[in-house]
């Protein structure tokens, strides 16, 4: 009888430490007002007893587990969420900081992950950590300061031409009509004829050609105001 007294007198004084274990009450974030204030998340942990400033210590859930139909209950676990860090302590209220989430790799799994409302500090493996706590901004500031503005570079390549492709067709060009060219024989003026044969000999590339032609066209014009003035002159004497 007094085995069976002191044993239940141990799980009482066991259950009440559990129970008397500090407990995350309440969570709070700052409102910011522009993209430069710094965010604040408090934990507001109901119990001061082991506790101080720069203390790291685990918050720990509790799961109930039960069977597949979910009538029976099977037992509960204690889960490590993450790491608080103390910022300040008071009369009955210490207030904390995240430090570390837990990796879920050797851990049971959450099914919400992040420190939360009713999850228990537990003071065993804590340590003391003094250096100065990193500012969190908005994770969109933090997204546009990671990111580096790219200068697009856009390379036009000019595909090569396939050989099963066709030629490309050539512009069609408008044949001209030449101007008619008059003769001597279409002219009954020697002076206008010689002209005509040195305006076509001008029109030609070949400068040395071109010479001769105004010097024949000038001899042949010089031929038939001679002709044409003894022909005058023959009709006068006639």
């Amino acid at each position: 009888m007094m085995k069976m007294f002191v044993f239940i007198l141990a799980i009482g004084f066991a259950t009440s430490a559990r129970a008397a274990d500090p407990t995350v009450v309440d969570v709070r974030r700052n409102i910011t007002l522009s993209e430069d204030d710094t965010v604040y998340k408090d934990f507001y942990i109901n119990g001061t007893a082991g506790l101080k400033k720069n203390l790291v210590v685990t918050a720990v859930r509790k799961i109930n587990i039960r069977d597949a139909s979910g009538a029976s209950a099977v037992g509960e676990i204690f889960v490590p969420v993450g790491q608080l860090k103390i910022i300040a302590v008071f009369d009955k209220v210490a207030v904390a900081r995240e430090y570390a989430l837990l990796s879920r790799d050797e851990l049971p799994m959450l099914e919400q992950t992040g420190i939360m409302t009713g999850d228990r500090i537990e003071v065993k493996g804590s340590f003391i950590d003094n250096s100065k706590p990193k500012p969190k901004r908005k994770v969109a500031e933090e997204t546009g300061a990671a990111t580096t503005t790219a200068v697009a570079v856009t390379t036009v390549i000019t595909p090569a031409a396939s050989p099963l492709a066709p030629a490309p067709t050539a512009p069609t060009m408008t044949p001209q009509t030449p101007e008619p060219v008059r003769t001597a024989a279409t002219v009954g003026n020697p002076v206008e004829s010689a002209n005509l044969k040195v305006d076509s000999a001008l029109k030609t590339t070949n400068p040395a050609s071109t010479a001769a032609a105004v010097a024949a066209s000038s001899a042949s014009a010089g031929e038939s105001l001679e002709k044409t003035a003894d022909s005058g002159n023959n009709t006068l004497h006639e």
